[in-house]
């Protein structure tokens, strides 16, 4: 298959005060062997130099209001390439990632996916979790239809017709998008191409403490009780603080 035939693919990341993270994530991604048409950084007026470090690097800053799905679907909005690729700041694709994503896509095309998510820097613990919660992903592509938000990749058509993210979600929102999308728009497929990702959230938060939140919110993810749902508090979700 020649780099050709594969979809154009635009990459977007909403940040706050990400500084510490973008450049190593950008630096990865112009180093792909497969480049993004183009790499938008949907950023909510960080105060630590995000923008300036984003632009230096060759990607294009868009002014975001706050919040994660406002962020993304603006830049989903601007972008022009084909394939839609959501990432957030701690990210680090190996240097294969989006050339197997596209070619994933062009093999057998799929309305949203995830990759196959790997810990980085973390204990062996939180590398298990992150395989048990892969496995449970991949198993129910199919049927309940879930994954997360840390990477989803889907055509830019699709995703504007079924309206993106919900913007007043602050959790969950990842999960509405996925079943908005399938089975109407086609596939959800869990693929085998990994992306390291960070453990931060388990380490801010220890690994009890936010598995029994994600055990919690459980039950009201796979119903859809989405009201619900943003009663409880994420701080992790929106890009309302540097956590």
């Amino acid at each position: 298959m020649s780099m050709s035939a594969l979809p154009t693919i635009s990459v977007v990341i909403p940040t706050l005060n990400e500084a510490a993270r973008i450049g190593v994530l950008l630096d990865a991604l112009f180093q792909q062997t497969y480049l993004p048409l183009e790499v938008l950084v949907c950023d909510g007026d960080s105060s630590d130099g995000t923008a300036s470090i984003t632009t230096a690097q060759g990607a294009m800053v868009l002014n975001c209001e706050r919040g994660t799905s406002r962020q993304r679907n603006e830049g989903a909005l601007n972008a022009t390439g084909e394939l839609l690729v959501f990432l957030d700041a701690d990210d680090l694709p190996p240097p294969y990632f989006l050339e197997r994503v596209a070619k994933s896509y062009r093999r057998l095309p799929f309305a949203v996916a995830c990759p196959w998510f790997v810990a980085r820097d973390s204990g062996l613990l939180v590398r298990a979790i992150y395989v048990g919660f892969n496995i449970a992903f991949f198993l129910s592509q199919s049927t309940l239809r879930t994954g997360s938000g840390v990477c989803l990749i889907c055509p830019r058509e699709k995703f504007l017709k079924c309206g993106g993210f919900h913007k007043e979600m602050h959790l969950g929102e990842d999960i509405r998008l996925i079943r908005q999308l399938c089975p109407r728009y086609g596939l959800h497929r869990h693929l085998l191409v990994p992306l390291e990702t960070s453990g931060r959230r388990f380490e801010n938060d220890g690994v009890a403490r936010l598995m029994g939140f994600y055990l919690l919110i459980s039950p009201l993810t796979l119903l859809g009780l989405w009201k619900p749902l943003q009663k409880l508090h994420y701080k992790a979700a929106p890009y309302t603080s540097e956590d």
